[in-house]
């Protein structure tokens, strides 16, 4: 007697549920790290937009200063006024509370004069300028700009040839053949502190 033919199965098509659950779980896994790395991109690149937005801060004051010192008056200065190692457009004021630059410059277009008075408040360095003038008294700054909020400190250092850095208060009778302009930001929890060095005519 022959025995009936068994058909066996035909082989499984598709996932089982185990496998279907283990990729639903990786791909899971995948999505998660991939979120968490575009917020780490994004907040990267936010921080690095407000370091460049700072630092621009930064350039561009102390540009602003270097440029109101080359344009500085340093012609003869007035009667009385030669044991300074200042030219005689640039006057400091450095005590406490009062720290200012104040410069007499020529304007851009020429012709005239003008009065710039940087000045260190409790909200930061404030740039003051008053109006072009042709003759003296110069009419006193007036309009002032914030340049670079959070500033406690402003220092000015002059260079004499075979001195040295000196207080730019004392009386010499050398003149200065440089500036060096310092402002601090920050205070004590974490100082930061610029310099720009500005050659005089």
């Amino acid at each position: 007697m022959m025995r009936p033919h068994c058909r066996r199965p035909a082989s499984q098509q598709g996932f089982t549920l185990i496998e279907v659950l283990i990729a639903i779980a990786l791909m899971a896994v995948v999505s998660l790290l991939s979120w968490q790395g575009l917020e780490h991109v994004s907040s990267a690149r936010d921080w690095l937009g407000a370091q460049s937005q700072d630092q621009a801060v930064v350039l561009r004051t102390l540009g602003q200063v270097e440029r109101d010192l080359n344009r500085a008056y340093s012609g003869a200065p007035a009667e009385g006024g030669g044991d300074t190692l200042l030219p005689p457009g640039v006057h400091v004021d450095q005590s406490a509370g009062a720290a200012l630059l104040d410069i007499v410059r020529a304007t851009p277009e020429g012709g005239l004069w003008q009065r710039i008075t940087w000045r260190l408040r409790p909200d930061g360095l404030w740039r003051y300028s008053g109006a072009p003038a042709a003759r003296y008294p110069l009419p006193e700054p007036a309009e002032g700009v914030l340049l670079m909020p959070d500033a406690t400190g402003l220092q000015v250092r002059a260079w004499v040839p075979g001195r040295g850095w000196r207080d730019p208060l004392r009386p010499e009778t050398a003149r200065a053949s440089g500036l060096e302009v310092a402002i601090e930001r920050g205070g004590r929890a974490r100082p930061e502190r610029y310099t720009r060095i500005v050659v005089l005519p």
